[in-house]
């Protein structure tokens, strides 16, 4: 059975109160993964809660609810997963049935080429509700907390992995974003591990701003080392230093666009993403 359903839904405008990434090691081959951390929402009216997993201002993947919805004297909640843009994206996922499943990930599991995915740009199931009762042997049904997503994003005719964490009501009538990643590194599986603890972050009280033709840092009470590394948004390495200290400056030979500030600090890196522009007012 399908369930087919056209609303008008609303979009959910996620606020993203810290982005956390990190440079791993795997056999000498140096892979970037952006990570962001959202501040969680529960959704439980119809909403498209879009997610721009690699922070290019464009919305890669939405997660979308439709509760209480009616047809034929029934009553609907459905939780699925939808590649967005047509750009070839995909979601981990199978087809058992005629309905098609998005894959739930736990903790410490690679996303990657030997992934099963759905057909681009096919919406995956997370929970379908029928008066009550669970349809389909949805892997989403009756809850999940702390479980993960898996994407395989097309960009630049390269194929990247990525992940969103999420929670998913018991009952089916809720849903919440908490964080996603992505791995800079074409065809370089991502582990649903990397994590980043705010607590623990030497580097949240990190101050970033903008003179003409430069970037400024400032890291208050700063007693040690900072690495910090300019890339593009393809991750390409364009500028590379260090500094000890509250505040450092980079000068930025770069023409107006969106870059990265990749920061490390006493085995704990983030990222910036930040818009420059030469002049600045």
């Amino acid at each position: 059975m399908a369930f087919h359903c056209t609303f008008v839904p609303k979009f959910q405008t996620l606020r993203i109160y810290l982005v956390a990434g990190a440079i791993l090691f795997f056999a000498g081959l140096q892979a970037q993964i952006l990570h962001t951390v959202v501040t969680p929402n529960v959704i439980t009216s119809d909403t498209l809660l879009l997610i721009d997993l690699d922070q290019d201002t464009v919305p890669d993947y939405a997660i979308r609810t439709q509760f209480n919805r009616t047809e034929n004297n029934a009553v609907y909640d459905v939780i699925s997963v939808t590649p967005l843009g047509q750009q070839g994206h995909r979601v981990a996922g199978t087809t058992p049935t005629v309905f098609p499943y998005a894959s739930r990930f736990g903790f410490n599991e690679f996303i990657g080429p030997e992934t099963p995915f759905l057909n681009p740009e096919i919406e995956g199931g997370m929970s379908f509700v029928r008066n009550g009762q669970f349809l389909f042997n949805d892997p989403w049904n009756g809850g999940a907390t702390d479980e993960f997503l898996g994407f395989a994003l097309r960009k630049n005719g390269n194929t990247h992995y990525g992940w969103a964490k999420v929670d998913v009501g018991n009952d089916g009538k809720s849903v919440t974003l908490k964080e996603f990643a992505v791995q800079l590194t074409p065809d370089t599986p991502i582990n649903t591990n990397r994590f980043f603890s705010i607590i623990e972050n030497p580097l949240r009280d990190l101050v970033i701003w903008q003179s003409t033709g430069m970037v400024h840092l400032r890291l208050p009470d700063n007693q040690g080392r900072v690495e910090v590394q300019l890339t593009d948004i393809q991750g390409r390495i364009l500028r590379s230093e260090h500094f000890f200290g509250p505040h450092h400056s980079i000068p930025m030979h770069v023409p107006t666009g969106v870059y990265l500030l990749l920061i490390k600090k006493d085995n704990t890196f983030i990222t910036r993403k930040i818009q420059y522009s030469p002049i600045w007012h």
